[in-house]
């Protein structure tokens, strides 16, 4: 049977229509959108002779031309966009809390944006650049080394692979970094201010403790800012502050807990992973003694101890990233976003709030945080520790 005319020009119609859009030449639409094409077939010549029906009749030959306009309209799902692949790079176990809040956002990226998230856990700052170099090789265009102690190789090695983005966790900000190298911080002195208020309103001793890991300067932050919160609603409070010298040693944090309710402590901020056993064995002596939990939301982890938690939220920021990378234009820089980013939270324990805070402590805390939101407060930002400031 011969093949019709306007079967053929269909036909051909939507093939060019996906080859169109294999090559690149037509723009996709978004997944199962209908795309139309408009084709016009080239102009066919059809000769035709006839003969008048008596003998002799004169034979006329006539010839037409023909041209045919075709609309095909056909739905083509474009494939899925590739998975971005991230790599992190941790220095202590995953459990700590400084990595759970940025393995806790890889988590949700996975489910959300669309990544492939691959990490390693315990790299010490001697082994980083080999493990760098290793995802480098394996072609991860964006690397999280998560870690102040690694900002000089990540400052170093980022000069080498330029079209490789690399977010490093905590450095100094007053060194010049290269343009492809993000660099972010626990800024969440805020949701730490808006914690030391709530100490300083619930003491009972007006002695409040933080059981921190070094004296640098992003950990300075928090511990100043702790205070300064409490110090904003409680001048009488007094500040106890204990260093242990270790981003994570849960028995020797827990000791110097013990140490500071010894002396009088009833609130502690746990900057630290090990305070809540602590508290919680004071509270099985009698003792009215309560914690902060640090950059995870640790209320679930004590509930009866734990009255709140700040809380460092760094999905916005992961999705910040994939974002740009996904838009093609990459832009380095530093990040020091705050409560108003969604960046920084102060998580209350509901549980708990309702049976230890009264009203008025928490309609005072509500205030803050709006205030806070508003600029009407600014959060003092002290890199540098000083006993001395708080006396």
């Amino acid at each position: 049977m011969p093949v019709r005319p306007t079967a053929l020009v269909i036909g051909v119609a939507i093939i060019a229509l996906v080859i169109g859009y294999v090559a690149g030449y037509v723009t996709p639409r978004p997944a199962g959108a209908p795309q139309t094409v408009t084709v016009t077939a080239p102009p066919t010549t059809v000769t035709q002779t006839v003969t008048a029906g008596a003998p002799g009749a004169k034979t006329v030959t006539v010839t037409h031309t023909v041209t045919q306009t075709v609309t095909s309209t056909v739905s083509i799902t474009p494939p899925p966009p590739k998975k971005l692949r991230i790599a992190v790079i941790y220095v202590t176990p995953i459990e700590e809390p400084w990595n759970m809040a940025l393995h806790q956002a890889m988590k949700w990226a996975e489910e959300n944006l669309n990544i492939e998230y691959t990490y390693v856990e315990k790299v010490h700052e001697a082994d980083v650049e080999r493990v760098i170099r290793q995802y480098v090789a394996e072609g991860y265009k964006v690397i999280f080394p998560h870690s102040w102690g690694y900002n000089e190789v990540t400052r170093r090695i980022a000069k080498e692979f330029p079209d490789v983005l690399f977010c490093q966790g905590s450095g100094p900000v007053n060194v010049e970094w290269p343009p492809n190298v993000i660099l972010y911080d626990y800024w969440i002195q805020d949701a730490a201010f808006v914690a030391g208020a709530v100490a300083g309103l619930l003491t009972k001793t007006n002695k409040i403790g933080v059981i921190a890991g070094y004296a640098v300067p992003d950990v300075n932050r928090l511990v100043n800012a702790f205070i300064a919160g409490a110090k904003h609603v409680n001048p009488k409070v007094e500040p106890v502050v204990t260093f242990i010298e270790s981003w994570f040693d849960p028995e020797k944090a827990k000791e110097a807990a013990k140490a500071q309710i010894d002396a009088g402590v009833d609130m502690i901020y746990a900057e630290r992973y090990g305070v809540f056993e602590a508290v919680k064995e004071a509270q099985e002596a009698g003792k009215k003694v309560y914690a902060f939990g640090n950059i995870v939301n640790q209320n679930d982890l004590a509930p009866n101890v734990v009255l709140g938690s700040v809380v460092w939220d760094l999905r916005p920021f992961v999705k910040y990233v994939v974002d740009m990378v996904r838009s093609g234009k990459v832009k380095g820089g530093i990040i020091s976003w705050g409560m108003k980013e969604g960046w920084a939270k102060f998580v209350w324990n509901d549980e708990l709030k309702s049976e230890v805070v009264p009203p008025d402590v928490a309609s005072k805390i509500d205030e803050i945080v709006s205030d806070i939101m508003s600029g009407k407060i600014k959060v003092p930002i002290y890199e540098e520790w000083k006993p001395e400031r708080w006396k």
